[in-house]
C-alpha cells in the first residue's frame, strides 16, 4: 500500500478518533482561513462513532455547511436513513444550525431533477460545488458513495446524479469528479468485512476504481488491523 496514503490503527474506535480529529482539524483550519467551510457526510454504520466523537469536538458549527455525498431514494420517507443517522449522531448533538443542514431531496417523484436541484444547491455553497471536506466509508465491494463498478461514469460532470444498485435500489451520489475535488478526502475503513475491499483499492489504479481515484494524491484512508488483514 505504498502508493496508497494511509494510516492504520489497532481498533475501530482509534480510527472513529482519528478521523473526528481530522475533520475537526479540517473545518477549523478551512474556516479560519475562508470564514467557512462545506461538510460532505456519509451514512453507514462505519462513521457513527465518529460522528458521536465529532459531536463533542470543538468546531465552529455556525460556520460549516453539512451535506451529503449519498443517499437511497425512498419516495414514502421524508429524509433518506442516511441522513437520519448523521442528523442523529452528529447535527442534533452538536447543536448545528437548521440553516446549514442541507440533506438530499430523496422524497420526490423526480430523482433526477433533485438531483440536479441538489447540484445548484451545492454550488451555491461554495464554488464548482466541491465540499471542502468529504468523508466516506469504504463499501464490502470496494465502492464509495453510491459509485458502483460499471454502473456509474467516471467523467460525469453532473456534481449530482442517481444510480441503482445490483439489486434494483435507487440512490442519490455525488458524482466521482465533484467527491474528488475535496481538499480534504477521507475514507474509513473497519472489520473483517473490509478486508478484500482494502487489498482491492490498494491494487487499483487511480483510473480504475472510484475509492482508488477518490484517494489518489492526498486522500486519507483510515483503517483498522481488522480491515488491513495480515498484509497492509
Amino acid at each position: 500500500m505504498s502508493s496508497l496514503r494511509s494510516q492504520q490503527f489497532p481498533t475501530a474506535l482509534a480510527v472513529a478518533e482519528r478521523t473526528a480529529d481530522a475533520v475537526a482539524d479540517a473545518v477549523r483550519r478551512t474556516v479560519a482561513e475562508r470564514g467557512g467551510c462545506v461538510v460532505a457526510l456519509t451514512g453507514g454504520n462505519t462513521p457513527t462513532d465518529a460522528y458521536r466523537l465529532l459531536a463533542g469536538r470543538d468546531v465552529p458549527w455556525h460556520a460549516v455547511h453539512v451535506v451529503q455525498t449519498d443517499d437511497r431514494v425512498l419516495p414514502e420517507a421524508e429524509t433518506g436513513s442516511n441522513w437520519r443517522m448523521i442528523t442523529e449522531t452528529l447535527l442534533d448533538p452538536a447543536g448545528v444550525p437548521r440553516e446549514r443542514r442541507h440533506p438530499m431531496p430523496v422524497r420526490s417523484g423526480d430523482p433526477a431533477g433533485a438531483a440536479a436541484v441538489y447540484a445548484e444547491l451545492l454550488t451555491s455553497l461554495s464554488p464548482g460545488g466541491s465540499a471542502d471536506v468529504v468523508l466516506l466509508q469504504l463499501g464490502p465491494d470496494g465502492h464509495l458513495a453510491s459509485l458502483f463498478a460499471d454502473r456509474y461514469d467516471p467523467a460525469d460532470p453532473a456534481g449530482v446524479t442517481v444510480t441503482t444498485t445490483v439489486d434494483g435500489a435507487v440512490r442519490m451520489t455525488q458524482t466521482l469528479p465533484l467527491l474528488s475535488a475535496a481538499a480534504t478526502r477521507i475514507v474509513m475503513a473497519t472489520g473483517t468485512g473490509k478486508t478484500e475491499a482494502v487489498a482491492k483499492v490498494a491494487g487499483a489504479t487511480p483510473d480504475t476504481l472510484a475509492t482508488r481515484t477518490f484517494l489518489a494524491g492526498d486522500g486519507l484512508l483510515l483503517l483498522d488491523a481488522e480491515a488491513a488483514g495480515p498484509n497492509p
